[in-house]
């Protein structure tokens, strides 16, 4: 067919037309992976700097944390990630994954040893020189950085320590770092304050508070995984994130005193309920609190024969408990107790044994447990009736509140404590007296009729 120009115009090929679409597509593709492989600005132009804490041994939770705000610093547009540390060292946690988070980090990682006399040692002080740029606040130390094997009770081996400092010197390559093996080898035997490490190579300054510290980062070039960046002049907005509250329960749970004091707190709540039947408040929470304790005691280096005789001194305390009486039981309880609390860890490290205060606590509240909190639970249930009690035995009355488990029952005119034998009972609910435990009534839910003065 011609044309308006009478020339034949020869067909579109397939060829020709994939080719029309094809490259256009293919111009843009290249240009956006072009701007992709670019610097991920070579300013960083947002205000916000998040900022995260990481105090107390460095234990699976803080390593996980970290792990998780360094990856999500990306995408959630900050121009920094503020790591402020405070740490004797690590707990059998591998800190691996938090260091090459760190290491492909495309957003700068600021580490913050402060405030006062705090430190970084052992695995924390191999995070602090993993970060872009270090900054200590004075009185701070970093070191020594071999980290603690807990394996046997806190001894250091050989392959421990060699393994230590092959970990040591890769992550300060890695960083950059200009640091003699000298001073590595002098930071892996001891703490050096923080005037020291900046003369040594190892922080990169100073500064006592976060305004100076955010102050202090105006104008800054570091080099993170996406290269070379230069945080601007403007001021920076912090942006605070937090462990979750499970983890801030599992990291508080890992501290020698807390373990110790959780474990007599979940005895405390199991022997009540042992004492009183029924699952309340008492035995739940004593589980949970045996829960975080044991898994503490997994992490620390925890003496397990003094975890058991922690626990049989409890047993011998509870047999004379029986008896309401005090007898070789409890003599020799109290002694396996206070041996049990001065030899519960074996740790070289002083962060890694019982306080004194905590063990003069433990006595004085397993002490005061036994000796007047159960004492009065134990005359409480065996105490005799009120008069005409006994002729409430049988008697249908109503539930005046929730009985889960404990409650109140009206019942023969009486306001009664009352105690259901089952699932538990709603309030307005007819119940019929099954038994009496001191002055508490034990009950369940009938179909019987109320009697006239209990309908009102």
């Amino acid at each position: 067919m011609d044309d308006l120009g009478g020339r034949l115009k020869p067909p579109a090929t397939t060829a020709v037309r994939a080719l029309r679409i094809a490259l256009p597509s293919a111009v843009l593709m290249l240009l956006g992976w072009l701007w992709m492989a670019l610097p991920a600005g070579a300013q960083a132009n947002s205000n916000v700097a998040e900022y995260m804490e990481v105090t107390g041994f460095a234990d699976e939770p803080s390593v996980s944390f970290i792990e998780r705000r360094v990856n999500a610093a990306g995408s959630s547009g900050a121009a920094a990630l503020i790591i402020r540390i405070d740490s004797p060292g690590g707990l059998h946690a591998s800190i691996d994954p938090a260091l090459d988070a760190i290491a492909g980090s495309r957003v700068p990682v600021i580490v913050w040893v402060a405030a006062g006399d705090a430190r970084a040692g052992s695995a924390a002080a191999v995070l602090a020189l993993a970060g872009h740029h270090l900054v200590m606040s004075p009185g701070a130390t970093i070191g020594p950085a071999i980290p603690l094997d807990l394996k046997d009770f806190g001894g250091l081996n050989e392959e421990a320590e060699a393994a230590g400092g092959r970990l040591l010197a890769g992550v300060v390559a890695r960083s950059e770092r200009d640091v003699d093996r000298t001073v590595l080898s002098r930071l892996e035997q001891e703490a050096i304050p923080a005037e020291r490490a900046v003369e040594l190579g190892l922080a990169d300054g100073i500064e006592p508070n976060v305004q100076e510290l955010l102050s202090g980062l105006k104008g800054v070039s570091v080099r993170s995984a996406s290269g070379r960046v230069t945080f601007s002049d403007q001021p920076f907005m912090l942006r605070f994130v937090k462990m979750t509250v499970l983890e801030r329960l599992i990291h508080s749970a890992a501290r020698p005193e807390f373990a110790y004091l959780l474990l007599l707190v979940g005895l405390f709540g199991v022997i009540f309920e042992l004492y009183n039947p029924g699952i309340g408040a008492a035995g739940l929470g004593g589980g949970v609190a045996l829960m975080f304790s044991f898994h503490a005691f997994t992490a620390l280096p925890t003496n397990w024969l003094a975890v058991t005789a922690l626990l049989l001194s409890f047993l011998a305390m509870g047999i004379d408990l029986r008896t309401q009486s005090l007898g070789p039981f409890s003599i020799g309880g109290l002694a396996a107790f206070i041996g049990g609390s001065l030899f519960l860890y074996s740790g070289a490290h002083p962060d890694l044994n019982l306080p004194l205060w905590a063990a003069v606590l433990g006595v004085l509240l397993t002490l005061g447990f036994f000796m007047q909190v159960m004492t009065s639970a134990i005359r409480a249930r065996t105490a005799r009736p009120l008069p005409g009690a006994d002729g409430i035995m049988g008697a249908v009355g109503i539930a005046r509140t929730d009985i889960s488990p404990d409650g109140q029952v009206m019942a023969r005119g009486t306001l009664w404590r009352a105690r259901t034998l089952g699932a538990a009972i709603g309030e307005g609910t007819a119940v019929k007296v099954k038994g009496i435990s001191g002055l508490m009534l034990m009950v369940e839910p009938t179909s019987e009729e109320l009697p006239f003065e209990e309908r009102r």
